[in-house]
C-alpha cells in the first residue's frame, strides 16, 4: 500500500498525538469462574402467606372411600369446604458450583482494580432443592375416612415434600466499580470492592411460583487476592451477602391441590383433602457465601495490530501500510482503512 499521506492527514495525526493522554497502566483481563474449585452456599428462608379453603377428596362416584371434611366437632354428612389461612415455607442450604464471568482491570502502578460485566450463575445450572413445609391454621372441623377431630386455632406444620430454586443469578448493574489494590510480600494483591447487582431468583413450591425472577437490586461485597503473571492472572474471590426482600405475587389462584394432612385427635392417620387458595406475596431471606476461583486472560487492546498489548508506532506503521485497503486495521468496520481508523488508533495510544 502507498504510505504517503496528504499533508492534512499528517496534521490530523500530529494533533491527535499531541492531545492524547497516555492510558493508565491498566491490564484488562477477561475472567471466568472455575466451577470445579468454586463453591456457593445459599441459606434460604422463604415464606409465602396465602388463604383459601380445602375440602375432603370424597366423591360419591369416583372416590367413595375418600375423606369427607365437615365443620365443627360432630355431625353433618355433606363434604364441606373449610376455610383456612396458611403459609408456605422453604428453608435450608443449597450448596453449588457456580459459573460465570467478569472483567478485571488491574493497574499495579496506580494500585487500582476495576470490576465490570460481572455475571454469575450461582447455581451453576443445577437447581437446588429445599425442604417445604405448609403451616396451616383453620376453623374447627372433623373428618370421616379417617374419623378425626381438628380443633381450630392451632397452627399445624405439614411437610409437603420439596421446593426448588431453579435460578439464582447476579448481574452487575451500572458502570465499572473501582477498588484499591494492596501489595503483598509474595507479589500478589488483595482488594475489596462492592459491586451493585440485580439478583434474580426463580423458585417453586407445590408447582406454584413463589419467586418469579423479578430482578432485585442488591450489592455483592467482593474481597480477594489477585496474582498477575504476564498476560494471565488468577484470583480468589470471597462473597458474603445477606438480604431480605418481600414481593407481591400475581399468579392465578391454585385449585384442588392434593394435600395429605396428619390427624390431630386421634393422631397417627392421614386425611386427604383438595386445597384451593391464593398466594399474595413472598418474603425471601438469603445468606450467601461464596468462594470463587477465577482464571483470566488478557483482553485484546483496541488499536493493537501486532499483538504486544501496546498501541504505538509499530501499530501505526501497520495501519499506514494498509491505508486504503481493509483488514485488522479497519477498526470501525466500514470496509476501508482511513482517517477514522487512524483516529481510533491514536486515541488508544499507549
Amino acid at each position: 500500500m502507498n504510505t504517503r499521506l496528504h499533508p492534512s492527514l499528517v496534521a490530523l495525526a500530529s494533533s491527535l498525538l499531541a492531545t492524547t493522554i497516555a492510558c493508565a497502566n491498566e491490564r484488562t483481563f477477561n475472567c471466568t469462574v472455575n466451577p470445579t474449585t468454586s463453591t456457593v452456599v445459599q441459606t434460604t428462608d422463604l415464606s409465602s402467606p396465602f388463604s383459601g379453603s380445602f375440602i375432603g377428596n370424597y366423591e360419591a362416584t369416583t372416590n367413595p372411600t375418600g375423606t369427607k371434611t365437615l365443620p365443627g366437632l360432630f355431625g353433618g354428612s355433606l363434604n364441606t369446604a373449610i376455610t383456612y389461612s396458611a403459609s408456605f415455607a422453604l428453608a435450608g442450604d443449597i450448596a453449588s458450583h457456580p459459573t460465570g464471568a467478569l472483567t478485571l482491570g488491574v493497574d499495579t502502578k496506580a494500585l487500582q482494580v476495576r470490576v465490570a460485566s460481572l455475571n454469575l450463575d450461582l447455581l451453576g445450572g443445577v437447581p437446588g432443592v429445599l425442604a417445604a413445609t405448609l403451616n396451616i391454621n383453620y376453623q374447627t372441623f372433623h373428618t370421616t375416612q379417617p374419623t378425626a377431630i381438628y380443633p381450630g386455632g392451632v397452627t399445624i406444620p405439614v411437610p409437603v415434600g420439596n421446593g426448588s430454586v431453579t435460578t439464582l443469578r447476579a448481574t452487575q448493574t451500572g458502570p465499572a466499580v473501582l477498588g484499591a489494590l494492596v501489595p503483598q510480600k509474595n507479589g500478589s494483591y488483595t482488594f475489596a470492592v462492592a459491586v451493585p447487582v440485580d439478583l434474580v431468583t426463580v423458585a417453586t413450591l407445590l408447582d406454584q411460583p413463589v419467586a418469579d425472577g423479578t430482578p432485585t437490586p442488591s450489592v455483592l461485597p467482593l474481597t480477594g487476592t489477585i496474582t498477575v503473571s504476564g498476560n494471565t492472572m488468577t484470583a480468589a474471590i470471597a462473597i458474603a451477602n445477606q438480604s431480605t426482600t418481600t414481593q407481591p405475587i400475581t399468579a392465578a389462584p391454585f385449585v384442588d391441590l392434593p394435600l395429605a394432612i396428619p390427624t390431630v385427635l386421634p393422631a397417627g392417620s392421614t386425611a386427604n383433602v383438595l386445597m384451593s387458595g391464593t398466594v399474595t406475596s413472598v418474603t425471601v431471606g438469603s445468606n450467601l457465601t461464596a468462594a470463587l476461583a477465577i482464571d483470566g486472560v488478557r483482553a485484546p487492546v483496541l488499536g493493537d495490530l501486532n499483538g504486544d498489548f501496546l498501541v504505538n508506532s509499530l501499530d501505526l506503521a501497520i495501519l499506514l501500510d494498509a491505508w486504503g485497503g481493509t483488514g485488522p486495521a479497519d477498526f470501525d468496520g466500514n470496509g476501508v482503512v482511513d482517517s477514522r481508523d487512524l483516529s481510533v488508533l491514536l486515541s488508544e495510544w499507549r
